[in-house]
């Protein structure tokens, strides 16, 4: 009996160690890594870094660390913490040993001591730069902690220069190789505060661009002068992290905004990723971290080798890494309460290939290092950025062993087999990374070797075609004489009228869209008056609008289709055609009934589907060519399609004047004052869903709370 119980309490021991342990390594399993594709959807990714040294005062052998605010890393590898709770500086070596405490520095035989240091910055001379905040001066030292100099608040006699009022407090400075000072100042919305090599105030420089909507202009156009200064300014947001690459361009953030500012102040930062740097991308559908979608809120930049730079959101405790054409490249990082995630993240920093990382909430330096992963990222970059291509497609192919979402791989494989006249197989790997300017470039060359290999063949189908062509114009006339009713079709020739036996008739009525595109006055007076239209007809061709809208979705060329292919919903888009149709009659027939039009219902349906004919006719086989068309031959494919859009808008114009006999003017006001109406009922049609929403969920609640009472 004991023995029985002595092994059940053996098992249920070995149960709850194997509970805490799952739990063990469920709490300190690093927070999920993710990228996003070409369509704004989270996809999972490998990690890239991970956590390898914590930094605090425990581990330095000195008090805690108290709000720390910034961190830097020098040339010879020293590491420089602005502890700003403590007042002091720390300066530690590459292994993360303490090596000297700053709190101060000698200036004409005067102590001055640090109040609030908040940012570092280090020269390639190894200077140390200290935003001494609430002191209200920047401080130059050696790398010892030596003093230089002081350059104390900007100075001009030139009126405006500066806000009024203005209190100066930097939170933020970088260092050119020229000796020029930029810094970032609390309350500054003019950009950088720019100092020369002697310390003296030279202006601002790249000041952040005011953006108000379309909406906030409207309003403040038609507001009173009283109400105008009761409302918002239209104010730039602040600059609120700064960094210096190697080449000397300025690395700045506002909110979730990068841009690389050159020497004059200008945005110089290439965007030609999927989307703008800007860390999370709140917008796609399925994507959902929380109840309340928000933007990244960038807190600091670094500059890294090979024009990658890496920003820092304290939104969710992020690093984004990016490379020099704006594609992400890894996401890690998160907010949390373990030992690899942040409370407050404020300030990062790179030592060699390891990323530190400034936790004001725990008091905390966290210094991940890149795993397998990361460093094969780094190496690709490198090789494909130095022109090795067929290196770093070699490195590409191991980064997909590891993430097979990573789209900037398949470019790289597909930028070396584009070297190598791979083209074919170039085309599928830059599809595959959805790099369309790529795969146009191959595709081009990839066009030209088939027309070289396979021209006698073209030019002899091309020679057979115009034989056929000719041969059927030429019979044409002999089959027709074979056909019964030939008297009526010379009557056709002779008067140029269509006399037509059944004008009833599904295929009369249908073929008659021809007549009506390319004589439209002529084809919709018959249409209202001669009734050769039909209700079958016309919603024959409705329904042809609506299978050449979704083929266009499914089968346009990939250069010109940025569409999901795998996200198709055939109800969803057949209802997007005949909605706004039949939204059109409807509201049309309204306002024409109050207007003194002559069309009924019946005619607006049948004239507006017939105008709709060129959707048809010159989309369906602009699909067809659109797959064998260049990036830099889309003018050809767009100027198509805009005539197509043009030449079916005109058709609804006309088509709605003839039918219910208005001149041009009324006419014009009559197609405007619809479309507004468009606009109303479906403005009245989603306040009506939700006020039923609301409805439904508030007896949805009485249900429960008498369910819950009984």
């Amino acid at each position: 009996m004991c023995s029985i119980c002595v092994r059940n309490l053996l098992w249920c021991l070995l149960a709850l160690a194997l509970l805490s342990g799952a739990s063990a390594v469920a709490v300190a399993a690093p927070v999920a890594s993710y990228t996003f594709d070409y369509y704004g959807n989270p996809v999972p990714a490998a990690q890239a870094y991970s956590l390898d040294v914590v930094v605090d005062g425990s581990s330095l052998g000195t008090t805690p660390l108290r709000e720390p605010r910034d961190v830097v890393v020098s040339e010879t590898g020293d590491i420089f913490i602005a502890d700003t709770g403590n007042n002091r500086i720390l300066k530690l070596n590459g292994n993360f040993q303490l090596i000297q405490v700053m709190e101060g520095f000698e200036m004409e035989g005067v102590w001055h001591s640090f109040n609030a240091p908040v940012a570092l910055y280090v020269t390639e001379r190894g200077r140390l730069y200290i935003a001494d905040r609430d002191n209200a001066r920047l401080v130059e030292l050696t790398a010892s902690g030596d003093f230089v100099r002081v350059i104390g608040p900007p100075q001009t006699d030139l009126k405006g220069a500066l806000p009024e009022g203005f209190n100066y407090r930097p939170f933020k400075v970088a260092v050119d190789q020229g000796g020029r000072i930029y810094v970032l100042a609390d309350g500054i919305y003019d950009g950088l505060i720019e100092f020369d090599v002697d310390g003296n105030f030279r202006g601002f420089l790249g000041a952040p661009l005011v953006r108000p909507t379309i909406l906030e202009r409207f309003w403040a156009s038609i507001a009173t002068k009283e109400q105008r200064s009761r409302m918002a300014l239209f104010l730039p947001t602040e600059y609120s992290a700064l960094d210096l690459d190697e080449r000397g361009f300025l690395y700045v953030a506002e909110h979730n905004q990068v841009r690389r500012l050159n020497p004059s102040g200008t945005d110089v930062l290439r965007r030609n990723g999927f989307f703008e740097p800007i860390g999370d991308v709140p917008t796609a559908e399925e994507y959902r971290l929380s109840e309340t979608i928000r933007s990244s809120s960038f807190v600091d930049i670094v500059a890294r080798e090979n024009g990658l730079y890496s920003v820092l959101d304290r939104q969710r405790g992020r690093v984004f890494t990016y490379e020099s054409d704006g594609h992400l490249l890894y996401v890690f990082g998160g907010l949390g309460s373990t030992r690899d995630t942040l409370k407050v993240p404020v300030a990062l920093d790179v030592l060699e290939d390891r990323i530190l990382l400034v936790d004001r909430g725990s008091n905390r330096i966290l210094v991940y290092e890149p795993t397998t992963y990361g460093k094969l990222i780094h190496a690709a970059i490198g090789h494909y950025q130095g022109g090795e291509y067929e290196s770093s497609a070699k490195l590409w192919a191991e980064v997909l062993q590891h993430n097979f979402n990573f789209d900037m791989a398949y470019t790289g494989i597909g930028t070396a087999l584009l070297r190598q006249d791979c083209f074919a197989d170039a085309m599928m790997n830059f599809r595959l990374g959805n790099n369309r300017p790529q795969y146009s470039t191959a595709f081009a060359l990839y066009r030209r070797e088939v027309m070289a290999a396979s021209f006698g063949k073209v030019m002899l189908g091309i020679f057979a075609l115009m034989a056929a062509i000719v041969a059927w114009v030429k019979l044409r006339p002999r089959l027709k004489a074979l056909r019964p009713g030939v008297e009526q079709q010379s009557e056709v020739a002779a008067t140029g009228f269509v006399p037509v036996r059944n004008p009833q008739g599904y295929w009369a009525s249908l073929t008659y869209a021809k007549h009506v595109i390319f004589h439209p006055i002529d084809g919709f007076w018959d249409l209202k008056h001669e009734k050769r239209g039909t209700m079958g007809a016309a919603l024959s061709i409705l329904g042809l609008v609506a299978v050449t809208y979704v083929v266009m979705r499914q089968y346009t060329g990939f250069i010109f289709n940025p569409r999901d292919l795998s996200q198709l919903n055939i109800v969803v888009e057949v209802i997007s055609v005949l909605v706004p149709f039949f939204l059109w009659a409807i509201v049309n027939w309204a306002l024409t009934t109050l207007m003194d039009g002559k069309g009924t219902l019946k005619d607006i349906v049948i004239a507006t589907c017939y105008a709709l004919t060129p959707f048809v006719v010159i989309n369906l086989p602009l699909t067809v060519v659109s797959n064998y068309l260049t990036l830099q031959e889309g003018t050809f494919y767009h100027f198509l399609g805009i005539t197509g859009a043009l030449w079916t808008a005109s058709l609804i114009f006309i088509g709605t004047m003839t039918i219910h006999d208005y001149d041009t003017a009324k006419n014009f006001w009559t197609c405007l004052l619809t479309i507004v109406g468009i606009g109303i009922v479906l403005f009245l049609g989603l306040l009506f869903v939700n006020v039923l929403n609301v409805v439904a969920g508030f007896i949805s609640s009485v249900y429960a709370e008498l369910i819950l009472r009984l």
